[in-house]
């Protein structure tokens, strides 16, 4: 017969590779259609806003419902609802790679994005609920490392997968895996907690973070297009600040919270948050900012430029689970702060490009800001997720995800709300969606070179901006939260 230790250590085992091969799915997800959207958008004959929306698609839909994902992981089940998510995400992928207009396969991202989100909150969820919290951040960082492996195949296959087979499958190709790992989960995933008595579901909160999120969204996509729309975007603005505060305040005074507000008395949940959220606004445009680059400025193929971004790549995967170990070993603060001024580094050197750099540096560069990456995100997460009770995990999870999801969304707005100060939107937008590449309107490409090292500098400023919230963790602390 096995050990106590034993099947402890067996079951440890089952979670770390269900939640693994979930991470996996979502990393490829985000990097397969790279090299294909153009091809996509020239199918389905979608112009430069809906091009823009089949990208942000997929955020969007899970960034809505990651309040809802924590509550209902707290009141039904983290195990039942991360299984859910692959049955999700395949249904959609399978309305995406059967779309016959681009709103549907907007709306099938959209959904997409939901099930991503499941698989994604609730991976975190359920380590934390199971692994052992001396080796917690050395798994978190294998799960983030499984993201970046599956984004490296993303970038090397898409290009072999539209030859083969068309642009459809890069869709359909998550049915068959997405369903043999759903069958995985279900064999091997058991419940570690127990869910709360007499669910309630905030609906309320959930629908003004929903009408929060749109309204700012749509804002800045108005703002961004420069003055025609200036006006409605003023005014959407203006409405989602008043959803937000609305939010807050209906938050603090029901019962049962899709948020629980009394988190961010704890300082290192609260300065982890923050740290998340800028890090991802300096995060989120690289890869695109990156592909401008290498294929306007330098004339790379897509599939080329897919490739070089694969240093990066690799360098995370080292360093990922590193940056897990060393927190365990010396706390997650000076590992943190380390991984952001690399990351701010790297962005610093990118700002210096310009059409006749060399390759051999942006690599550097490029590793360099992999090495920040993988010493900033699993301790950030790890020390997020141990910061609250285990009743509040759910929720907290939720919001790690939703901070970093609105710092992407938000990342490639100031991305060309910063480039378009130096070359006209209608320019920069026809560069975001690879089409109208060959006529710049009379602007140069090293115009565009400078636009593009301007914007990689406001990230930069952002990974500035994080280091001062995660170096505050180790010296203020706040009050405990009850798990209640």
């Amino acid at each position: 017969m096995c050990s106590d230790a034993e099947e402890s250590g067996s079951r440890i085992l089952s979670v770390i590779s269900v939640t693994t091969l979930a991470s996996f799915l979502t990393g490829l997800n985000a990097r397969l259609a790279v090299v294909g959207l153009p091809i996509i958008a020239s199918a389905l004959n979608a112009d430069v806003d809906m091009m823009l929306w089949i990208i942000q698609g997929y955020m969007f839909g899970s960034t809505i419902i990651q309040l809802i994902i924590g509550r209902l992981s707290d009141l039904y089940g983290r195990v039942r609802l991360f299984n859910l998510g692959f049955l999700i995400f395949i249904c959609a992928a399978v309305l995406a790679g059967f779309a016959p207009n681009p709103y549907v396969l907007i709306v099938a991202r959209m959904i997409q994005g939901v099930g991503g989100a499941l698989l994604m909150t609730l991976s975190v969820t359920i380590l934390t609920d199971n692994v052992p919290s001396n080796s917690l951040g050395t798994w978190l960082g294998v799960n983030q490392v499984a993201w970046r492996v599956g984004a490296v195949a993303g970038l090397s296959l898409s290009g072999v997968i539209i030859d083969a087979m068309g642009w459809r499958w890069i869709y359909l190709i998550y049915v068959p895996i997405g369903f043999i790992f759903y069958l995985w989960g279900m064999h091997t995933l058991k419940e570690a907690y127990k869910p709360e008595e007499k669910p309630r579901i905030d609906m309320g909160g959930f629908t003004l973070f929903t009408a929060f999120l749109i309204s700012i969204l749509l804002s800045l996509t108005m703002f961004t297009s420069g003055t025609t729309y200036i006006q409605m975007a003023s005014i959407l603005l203006v409405l989602s600040l008043m959803f937000l505060a609305i939010f807050v305040l209906w938050e603090i005074r029901i019962q049962q919270p899709a948020l629980d507000l009394r988190l961010f008395k704890i300082w290192q949940f609260t300065g982890g948050i923050t740290a998340q959220l800028l890090y991802s606004i300096g995060f989120g445009s690289f890869s695109t900012l990156l592909v401008l680059y290498l294929e306007i400025v330098r004339g790379f193929s897509a599939t080329s430029s897919g490739l070089l971004i694969v240093p990066f790549e690799a360098s995370y995967l080292v360093f990922g689970v590193l940056g897990g170990r060393l927190s365990d070993k010396y706390g997650y603060v000076p590992v943190t702060v380390i991984g952001l001024i690399s990351s701010a580094t790297a962005f610093l050197g990118l700002s210096t490009i310009n059409p006749s750099s060399d390759v051999n540096m942006i690599i550097f560069y490029e590793v360099m800001f992999g090495f920040g990456t993988g010493l900033f995100l699993s301790p950030n997460t790890s020390s997020i997720m141990t910061s609250v009770p285990a009743g509040k995990r759910g929720v907290a999870s939720s919001l790690r995800s939703v901070s970093a999801n609105i710092g992407m969304l938000l990342s490639l707005n100031v991305a060309i709300l910063s480039m378009v100060q130096y070359i006209p939107y209608d320019v920069a937008s026809a560069l975001i969606s690879s089409n109208g590449v060959e006529d710049l309107s009379g602007y140069t490409l090293a115009d565009l070179s400078n636009a593009i090292a301007k914007s990689f500098m406001i990230q930069a400023l952002a990974m500035l901006a994080a280091i001062p919230f995660s170096l505050s963790r180790a010296i203020k602390r706040g009050r405990k939260v009850k798990n209640e």
